[in-house]
């Protein structure tokens, strides 16, 4: 017996609780959760006897664990249950019902007293209201009448205060009988990375992949679903963690890394790496208590890529950041090229995330671009609200608008390869062709030329001296700390808009342009621009 009369009881589910985030994404439910569910995000079902609620009573409350009526079938994403299916009478319509409930690729995460660690029904010691005593195979026997699954984690825990078995199932479409992938073999030498983030903080850590591979590593990405998307097929990642946004709440993310990385023989923490470090936040001491002077000195001054290799201890010769289409993608960007023409084919990326990420003289440009090249096919990209953007030009047909939901970001960075010209602000299609052969023209905001684009291929970035407060390395996601610009004179376009974004002029525009496009301007236009 392993069980120890001073182990502590009554808060099991804290004895897993950073084994869980990999299978406990979406919409779940922690069935017998007491007054402590896993996490926030739980759906909480347990008793209550006297069904008066209170604050720190279940979200739902039931009188019996093996009905759940309330819930459809493949409603959830998963279900978590803690040292309460020995309290069943019928564990087999427990486990069914539970079953029932969870989708078709969905997690059933089961942490249990282990039969010959724990004192059994009936003997001193024992919880008197345990009605069942389990061995690992106990629940897998049941659950191979119940469905198909892939048995994911099969753990006996018995160090330290554990008396118990922790086991995960992944539900198979009906039919595909059981699997035990737990047993497969561990890769030699294990490396994670944790980057959570946008597109441009993804492609950017992308950069360190190639180099950790060299040195032998299977590597492991901790992702959102939204950085993950722009990576996904780089053929130096072999395995993915994904997590939702502030899944594990941002308080104890330190705790749930302190968990993981002993399970690496190397740990690369990358998250606010570039943000929160070389770009300040308001919630951080650089941002209100620094004089711009002081952020321009110190923080303007780092390459963003070249430090996340120091991070990762991998030889920085230059960036290697590089999107990966699939075949299939880089087919439906040729075919998407072929029928649009286009000589010069612009990508135009007409904003990013932050307010400060939009360059408020397209216009002028786009019109002078049009009238010099008659042939001329220019992609406008960006999110919804970037539509106010390309309204005026609707019904130019050299003019396509391929934001918001008309292309996905694979879809977009996936032509950006087919194009003559990628131009924009700091965003991640910008980054995405960092390293790619066609010129690109970017709008610099809150990054400098040595954090962002310093070594990219290439590449003119523009921004203007004359703002005093650029490069102000800070994140901004409202106007409260930048400086928008007020012009009250009516013909004034760029009014409302970033003065970091407003003093770069069109004229440095259209004389990049015209750099990046040489090759491509007709005789006369080469000529004048020669005199």
């Amino acid at each position: 017996m392993v069980w120890r009369i001073d182990d502590q009881q009554g808060n099991e589910t804290g004895k897993v609780r950073w084994e869980l985030p990999r299978y406990t994404r979406g919409m779940g439910l922690d069935v017998g959760c007491g007054r402590a569910k896993g996490f926030p995000h739980f759906i909480g079902v347990d008793q209550n006897l006297q069904m008066q609620k209170t604050i720190l009573d279940p979200d739902i409350m039931v009188m019996d664990g093996t009905k759940l009526p309330m819930f459809a079938s493949g409603s959830m994403d998963f279900v978590f249950s803690s040292h309460m299916l020995e309290h069943v009478v019928d564990p087999k319509a427990a486990l069914a019902e539970w079953w029932r409930v969870i989708k078709t690729g969905g997690h059933l995460c089961l942490y249990l007293p282990h039969k010959d660690f724990y004192p059994n029904v009936g003997k001193p010691g024992a919880n008197p209201d345990h009605k069942h005593d389990f061995l690992p195979a106990d629940i897998e026997a049941i659950l191979a009448k119940i469905g198909s699954w892939d048995l994911l984690r099969n753990e006996e825990r018995n160090q330290s205060d554990e008396y118990s078995f922790f086991q995960v199932y992944k539900k198979l479409p009906s039919g595909q009988g059981h699997k035990h992938s737990f047993k497969l073999p561990r890769p030699a030498k294990t490396c994670a990375i944790v980057r959570y983030g946008g597109w441009g903080d993804a492609l950017q850590m992308s950069s360190v992949l190639p180099g950790l591979k060299a040195q032998g590593y299977h590597i492991t990405l901790y992702a959102t679903e939204r950085a993950w998307e722009v990576v996904k097929e780089d053929p130096n990642l072999d395995a993915v963690y994904l997590q939702d946004t502030d899944q594990v709440p941002n308080s104890h993310l330190g705790d749930f890394w302190e968990h993981e990385k002993k399970k690496y023989d190397k740990w690369i923490n990358l998250s606010e790496s570039v943000e929160a470090t070389w770009l300040a936040t308001k919630d951080k001491g650089p941002f209100h208590a620094w004089p711009t002077s002081v952020r321009k000195k110190y923080l303007s001054k780092t390459n963003y890529v070249e430090f996340q290799h120091d991070v990762a201890e991998v030889v920085y010769d230059g960036p290697l950041q590089k999107f990966y289409p699939t075949l299939e993608e880089k087919n439906w960007a040729f075919e998407q090229k072929r029928k649009m023409g286009g000589d010069p084919l612009i990508l135009w990326v007409t904003n990013g995330t932050s307010q400060h990420k939009v360059w408020p003289h397209m216009d002028p440009i786009i019109a002078r671009l049009l009238l010099t090249w008659p042939d001329i096919k220019i992609v406008m990209t960006g999110d919804q609200k970037a539509y106010l953007m390309y309204q005026p030009w609707e019904k130019e047909k050299r003019i396509v608008w391929a934001g918001g939901a008309v292309w996905g970001i694979r879809q977009s960075l996936a032509f950006a390869e087919q194009c003559d010209l990628v131009i924009g602000p700091e965003t991640g299609v910008m980054s995405s062709v960092a390293m790619s052969k066609m010129p690109k023209i970017v709008f610099l905001s809150h990054s400098s030329h040595e954090n962002l684009t310093r070594d990219w291929k290439n590449t003119f970035s523009l921004f203007s001296t004359k703002t005093k407060c650029y490069p102000c390395n800070q994140l901004h996601y409202d106007w409260k700390y930048c400086w928008r610009n007020e012009d009250k004179d009516e013909k004034a376009y760029w009014s409302g808009t970033a003065q970091c974004q407003v003093d770069i002029p069109p004229e440095a525009c259209w004389f990049a342009l015209m750099k990046a496009l040489e090759a491509k301007l007709p005789q006369e236009e080469e000529n004048a621009i020669a005199v």
